[in-house]
């Protein structure tokens, strides 16, 4: 049934990917089927084939510019149909670090965490500290996530993590912070205050999962 959404997906389609959602909802097939059966695979499937170089860039970029038409397209879709916006879903500020300015790996991050429910609120690229606390403060969230693909910008998270433990440790003391790219390693998580540390969009979801049972079984 999703065939055609998921080649939209691949190929970039934007208007084809938002045409089968409408389709989709004409014949009331569930928004939850869509996402599981469609888009988180087809996600999943780009940033395989990125890292084995069958992808470039250019096309993970299109991809994910279709994965999240899509996303946008149920959202519209079901407030047209009268159906409230969940309540209470666990929330992510994420961004890359000032004076970087890469976003793949945070893009089929951010993909992956509203394909899954989550409510993300994404900062962009070349996010200073202060934006970051200021996004804490506006949204409150539980978890923060900072990105970075080069080594001179790592010190950045340490400033990141140094703002946010200083003026949100007493009002916010139970959000966790996860750091990931390309030079950062667990090591260095560590070392600068982190509570997590991933090395790919799947495995920071599986922690952000991970912590989120921890907290609902305490």
């Amino acid at each position: 049934m999703f065939e055609d959404l998921r080649e939209s997906i691949y190929s970039g389609n934007v208007p084809r990917a938002q045409e089968l959602i409408q389709e989709y909802a004409l014949r009331r097939v569930p928004t939850k089927r869509i996402i599981e059966e469609a888009i988180i695979p087809s996600i999943e499937e780009v940033g395989k084939k990125f890292i084995t170089d069958d992808f470039f860039i250019t096309d993970v970029l299109l991809s994910a510019r279709a994965a999240n038409a899509a996303l946008r397209a149920i959202e519209k879709q079901d407030r047209l149909d009268g159906k409230p916006m969940t309540k209470g879903r666990t929330r992510v500020v994420i961004g890359t670090v000032h004076g970087d300015i890469h976003n793949i790996g945070k893009t089929m991050l951010s993909l992956l965490l509203e394909a899954n429910n989550f409510d993300v609120i994404d900062l962009g690229v070349d996010v200073t500290g202060e934006k970051f606390v200021k996004a804490i403060n506006k949204y409150k969230p539980d978890f923060v996530m900072l990105s970075a693909l080069l080594m001179t910008t790592m010190n950045e998270m340490r400033r990141v993590i140094d703002l946010i433990h200083k003026q949100n440790s007493e009002k916010f003391p139970k959000i966790k912070i996860m750091v990931g790219g390309g030079p950062v390693t667990s090591e260095f998580a560590r070392e600068i205050g982190a509570d997590g540390y991933a090395d790919d969009a799947y495995s920071a979801l599986e922690w952000v999962k991970e912590n989120i049972e921890l907290k609902n079984s305490k």
